[in-house]
């Protein structure tokens, strides 16, 4: 039975990671290209040397991502680089299959100055909220889209302290900034920052619930049953402080761990079985260490 569960989880992985690549693919030829602006990542660098080149920006892409996902091989978990190789040859590979078949572009030909700019708005938000959906896809199934973040990665192998969201912001807006000498259109870096800022918020938004943890605390008699509750249930340690009751002078134990929030309502039914278990948490909860989320991104641990 465990067997076929892994079988039907990593068929789900696959149709995630198919359905990612195949939204990206599609907005950046339809959102982006067309729009004479660079997005984030990697494929901001391609986008920019599509503009100076005119070869399709999958070939660059490709070319870019090459020695990144070698050294990814090396040193990060082949189940990470295995997705991000696939994902980024079907991304990479779309993209130069659409421009053959001449696919439909968002902006038409033939639009005013101001017709032209809303059209523009418009796609950087559509661009921005279809790679929120892609990067959100691929966490879930352990996975990224490569590029930046494999950088990111590797980065964490050998300084885990590093602040990585920080490093990929860094790259990102700098390449932004050097889209400028390219297009030489300050509307091109502001419709850049909306992709970006529309492409957070969207990617947050996919992923709150599963990064959302409780700080529970339950003061009770019964420790070691309340332990194996949440060790064999929620698959989390906990930790037993003994206390002392200040009004009744009683002695408990208090039992303190982490859940996810989806987890709360199920313990809190669990936790009604034990009458005389006082129960109370707090919510917001930021965790370091070992704490998983969700699955292991790379060499590094997907948990806050």
């Amino acid at each position: 039975m465990a067997t076929i569960s892994k079988i039907k989880d990593e068929i789900k992985c696959i149709f995630m990671m198919l359905s990612a690549a195949t939204i990206q693919f599609v907005s950046l030829y339809v959102f982006v290209i067309p729009s004479n602006f660079s997005p984030s990542g990697v494929e901001g660098i391609s986008t920019i040397l599509y503009e100076i080149t005119g070869i399709n920006i999958g070939w660059f892409n490709l070319a870019i991502n090459l020695p990144l996902m070698i050294l990814a091989w090396i040193y990060l978990k082949k189940r990470y680089v295995f997705y991000v190789i696939i994902y980024t040859m079907l991304v990479s590979f779309g993209v130069i299959l659409l421009e053959k078949l001449d696919f439909y572009t968002f902006i038409p030909a033939g639009l005013s100055t101001g017709e032209e700019m809303g059209y523009r708005v418009i796609a950087a938000i559509f661009a921005g909220v279809s790679l929120g959906i892609c990067t959100g896809l691929m966490l879930k199934i352990g996975c990224s889209t490569g590029g930046i973040d494999i950088i990111a990665c590797l980065v964490n192998l050998k300084k885990p302290n590093f602040n990585i969201e920080r490093i990929i912001s860094v790259i990102c807006y700098t390449i932004i900034l050097c889209s400028y000498f390219v297009y030489w259109d300050l509307a091109s870096i502001l419709l850049s920052v909306i992709q970006i800022f529309v492409f957070e918020w969207t990617a947050a938004s996919i992923l709150r619930k599963e990064r959302y943890a409780l700080e529970v605390k339950i003061v009770t008699k019964d420790p070691e049953i309340i332990r194996d509750e949440v060790i064999s249930k929620y698959h989390h340690s906990a930790t037993i402080i003994k206390a002392h009751g200040m009004y009744s002078g009683e002695e408990y134990s208090m039992v303190i761990t982490v859940l996810h929030n989806k987890n709360m309502n199920d313990f809190m039914n669990t936790m009604k079985q034990y009458p005389d278990t006082f129960v109370y948490f707090s919510d917001g909860v930021k965790v370091q260490g070992n704490f998983h989320f969700g699955k292991d991104i790379g060499g590094r641990v997907d948990a806050y």
